[in-house]
């Protein structure tokens, strides 16, 4: 470990500005998820204070959202059904079931047709108590009704990158020397403009009191902006003199718990709002002496060109011209 704050270059330039942890004692992990999310967990503040529903319900799978939604659903209206059950059920009018779970059902979607102000009519209050209970849901129903649209609106106008990444990063042959390369593309049928990446390379090394130290360092990129984003985009950073990977072998790198973050940004013209999407490489998913394959071709008539999304992990080994 010793040997690799002498063997990094001193031009490498060094990013205080991460906003990340310092000391290697204090940081658990990865910095950040493979999908991008910062790897923390909140601990100190009560449950009700840190939780907020509108960004859980945003965040949360699709199959999930809708389950929560039809889960709420069906619970308010065993709700209502239960104070029709407290306040009488004779106190409805139209009811034909005989039994108390026939009653319990004609009570529970009575309470479904009054929440979400369908009204059929067949089972109607007769009392002021059953009148002001069912006036009492049909607002409890317009309320529940207008946050499900609020919520639905914004997961489906949340401005999203919709970008996937490469499974791994690569230590490739570039030009007379090497380099470090990842790649990702759009998934969705849209394209981004005026994109910007910017890489940043973690290293826990030890300092002059042998306690190891979380070292930031801004990579140089190849190419870090693009006009447009319609295609797949490999990022190189050539390892040279003056990056902070020259000279590390695989162990060394290893040993320092290197770890790749990336911030990809750009603006989308259908959302008309910039987009964010985070990275992250951790040593164990460098792969050494490779190059990626072509994930693009042009269709059989030459007329459009196909890109093969399934390809962007595939790469084929490739010897490199140093021994790392």
């Amino acid at each position: 470990m010793a040997s690799i704050n002498h063997i990094i270059n001193k031009k490498a330039k060094e990013n205080r500005e991460t906003g990340l942890n310092v000391s290697s004692k204090q940081s658990g992990g990865r910095f950040f998820e493979k999908k991008g999310r910062p790897n923390v967990r909140f601990k100190g503040v009560s449950f009700l204070k840190s939780f907020s529903i509108y960004q859980f319900m945003l965040k949360i799978p699709t199959w999930k959202f809708l389950s929560v939604m039809g889960l709420s659903y069906v619970i308010v209206n065993i709700f209502f059904a239960c104070i029709y059950f407290l306040v009488g059920v004779e106190q409805l009018g139209g009811m034909e079931q005989h039994s108390t779970l026939g009653k319990f059902w004609e009570a529970f979607f009575f309470s479904a047709q009054t929440l979400s102000t369908v009204g059929y009519g067949h089972v109607y209050p007769i009392s002021l108590t059953a009148n002001s209970v069912a006036a009492f849901e049909s607002i409890t129903g317009l309320l529940m009704f207008a946050i499900a649209t609020g919520l639905m609106y914004g997961r489906f106008s949340q401005p999203k990158a919709f970008l996937i990444f490469s499974k791994n990063a690569l230590f490739a042959p570039f030009k007379d020397g090497y380099a470090l390369m990842f790649r990702f593309a759009p998934y969705k049928n849209h394209f981004l403009t005026d994109v910007e990446v910017k890489v940043t390379l973690v290293l826990k090394m030890q300092d002059k009191d042998n306690e190891k130290k979380n070292r930031f360092y801004s990579l140089d990129l190849d190419l870090s902006k693009a006009n447009t984003l319609s295609s797949n985009w490999t990022i190189v950073h050539p390892i040279n003199e003056e990056s902070p990977l020259y000279n590390l072998t695989r162990k060394e790198i290893k040993e320092a718990e290197a770890e790749i973050l990336v911030f990809v940004k750009g603006y989308d013209e259908e959302y008309s709002n910039s987009v964010v999407s985070r990275g992250s490489y951790i040593a164990d998913e460098f792969v050494y002496g490779a190059k990626f394959d072509m994930m693009y071709e042009p269709s059989e008539d030459k007329s459009t060109t196909l890109l093969h999304l399934n390809k962007i992990d595939n790469y084929h080994h490739e010897e490199l011209p140093v021994t790392i």
